[in-house]
């Protein structure tokens, strides 16, 4: 039996004030008698009894107290007469940071290599962004092994909380160990601190931020160390110097620089590759890059109406082609112009996304926009108050085309095959609530379809139409950006930075997945950007720490509460409401004791100056 809060039980100390309570209640009382050496023979022969009267009231009272004792202080059963263990080896970014000839995780690896000896069952557990099982429980000396040389390190963060609840519910009642290069307090997990803390923190300069805007690309430094560090940072194209710019990051602070962009790069297609060129003996290497912007995007149109072309290329990041054959061939974005009448016209369409065209008419039939959808999403910055369009009379309206039997229809129903499998989304309407523009996207793509031609409207007079079109081809962007830590999109887990395709489905190296990485293939940017992480975990480390030198060796075991993880580590030492409760519980039944016998007291006080009284009369 171990408790997690041994002070509590200083709580304890309360037993003999509530004793004196009930001492000072039986003191003696002043009594009228008709003779005092009977009262004195009486007090002779009970001077060496109790002076108090012991109740029922009491013994609850001082259970009560015991309890709440007991209850804060968090007893909890010892897991080592079993020789069940859990170890956690907190796999974050900061653990991969060179010390001593190899990393901190390495130093943890060999540490935990130690502690396994034991006969019992063993839960091996790696804390990440999401904690993982590494071993099987009943896994072998050389199984556990084999898991914790395979064992890497690159986490854009470390939930050391969650690692250990998997751990105790696979093995309740076990010895928890945690290996981590960060102060934290884990209830009662023993921590045990890897690598230099506190004032012997390595120096390291991180990148922290990495944007690319209109125009600019934004790049955010952090260092750790107490000390200021002179950073030199580099922007990339394709392998080629941009631009570079040399930093002064205070210690433990930040700073940022601002690149502009030439005309041909501000265009926004490609990928920039944000570089720290000095110093050069980063201690962290899993910072010193990042990744941002996206690769250009495809537009295949077989309409060649001049301001679409226009409003097309002036898109950044796109490449449009023409061809007849505008379905046929492969690309990001399919521009069609043509009369499709029904949903099954729609749904025929090859999967891909796609801007849809009414051909022109022949007696067009003008109507003005009276209503628009203005929160959605790619009407931003996008005016159609008063537009004059020319529709088709001859054109059903899509509300007569798309609509579903009452049986089949709705987002909730049961579609018939063929049928969408997401409703369209009306955008804006003439005076006579005619629908015209409309959206859907489902798992095939994205369809944004217009019930007109553009050449029978002054649409394209106007700020919308390029705004409209830069809004849609936008929202297709298909370049995500992912943490260390997490995985691709349908792909494996990347715990190093890089261009990665999305067809790849194993781990590759940053160098790897850059060369292999298509320019107009789908691709994922991978970057750490985690500012705790290029910290060293420096921010975690307390005052008291650094004085008593936890941690200056490779291995040292942080004992008692050395501070706190996160709210939610905090958390499980406070007290409980069964804790809380009984503390209530004690002080209430402390004080209807007391005016209880307060009363009674002044009751028999009243009774004897009546009888006094009475008989004085008499």
């Amino acid at each position: 039996m171990a408790f997690l809060v041994p002070q509590a039980l200083w709580l304890l100390a309360l037993l003999p004030v509530v004793v004196a309570l009930h001492f000072l209640r039986a003191r003696r009382r002043r009594r009228d008698v008709a003779a005092l050496f009977l009262w004195r023979r009486a007090q002779a022969s009970v001077a060496r009894r109790r002076r108090f009267s012991p109740s029922w009231l009491l013994v609850l009272q001082l259970l009560f107290v015991a309890a709440a004792a007991v209850g804060l202080a968090r007893p909890y059963a010892k897991g080592a007469e079993s020789g069940a263990l859990v170890v956690v080896i907190d796999a974050s970014a900061s653990m991969a940071a060179r010390f001593e000839g190899g990393t901190r995780l390495a130093a943890a690896v060999e540490a935990a290599r130690a502690r396994l000896r034991t006969t019992g069952p063993v839960a091996l557990v790696r804390a990440g962004l999401a904690p993982r099982l590494l071993a099987p429980l009943a896994a072998d000396e050389r199984e556990r092994a084999a898991a914790l040389g395979s064992l890497r390190a690159g986490d854009a963060s470390a939930d050391l909380l969650a690692a250990v609840d998997l751990g105790t519910s696979l093995l309740p009642g076990a010895e928890v160990v945690v290996y981590t290069d960060r102060q934290a307090t884990l209830g009662r997990a023993q921590v045990v601190l890897v690598g230099a803390t506190g004032s012997s923190e390595p120096d390291n300069v991180g990148i922290a931020a990495f944007d690319v805007g209109v125009g600019e690309a934004f790049v955010a430094l952090v260092a750790s160390g107490r000390r200021p560090a002179e950073a030199t940072v580099g922007l990339f194209a394709d392998g080629v110097e941009l631009a570079r710019s040399s930093l002064l990051v205070p210690g433990g602070g930040t700073a940022a620089v601002t690149f502009p962009l030439l005309a041909d790069v501000a265009e926004g297609s490609g990928v920039l590759e944000a570089r720290i060129l000095a110093p050069a003996d980063d201690v962290l290497p899993l910072d010193d890059v990042a990744f941002a912007g996206r690769r250009a995007l495809t537009v295949v149109t077989d309409d060649l109406y001049a301001p679409l072309l226009r409003a097309l290329n002036a898109v950044p990041g796109v490449a449009v082609y023409g061809a007849v054959d505008a379905v046929g061939r492969p690309a990001d974005l399919h521009v069609l112009t043509r009369h499709l009448a029904d949903e099954a016209a729609i749904a025929a369409l090859p999967p891909g996304n796609y801007l849809l065209f009414q051909p022109a008419a022949q007696t067009p039939v003008y109507h003005v926009v009276r209503d628009f959808d203005r929160a959605a999403e790619v009407m931003r910055f996008v005016d159609l108050h008063d537009v004059l369009v020319g529709l088709d009379p001859l054109r059903a309206r899509w509300e007569d085309a798309s609509a579903a039997p009452p049986e089949t229809g709705g987002a909730q129903g049961v579609s018939e095959p063929g049928a969408p499998s997401a409703p369209w989304r009306v955008l804006a309407r003439t005076d006579d609530l005619t629908a015209l523009l409309r959206t859907r996207r489902t798992d095939a793509g994205a369809v944004l379809q217009f019930a007109f031609h553009p050449s029978q409207s002054d649409l394209v007079l106007r700020p919308a139409f390029p705004a409209l079109l830069a809004n849609w081809v936008g929202s297709l962007d298909v370049t995500p950006r992912v943490r260390l830590g997490e995985a691709l999109p349908g792909g494996a887990v990347v715990l190093e930075p890089g261009v990665y395709p999305l067809d790849v489905g194993s781990e590759l190296g940053s160098e790897a997945a850059s060369s292999s990485a298509s320019a107009r293939g789908a691709v994922a940017l991978a970057s750490l950007l985690a500012p705790n992480e290029s910290r060293l975990g420096a921010e975690a480390a307390s005052g008291e720490a650094a004085d008593t030198g936890l941690g200056q060796g490779a291995v040292g075991a942080a004992e008692g509460p050395a501070g706190a993880l996160d709210d939610q580590a905090a958390g499980r030492s406070s007290p409980t409401p069964l804790v809380i409760g009984l503390i209530a519980a004690a002080l209430a039944a402390l004080l209807v004791e007391w005016w209880l016998y307060a009363g009674s007291r002044n009751v028999r006080s009243r009774e004897g100056t009546r009888r006094r009284l009475v008989g004085w009369r008499a």
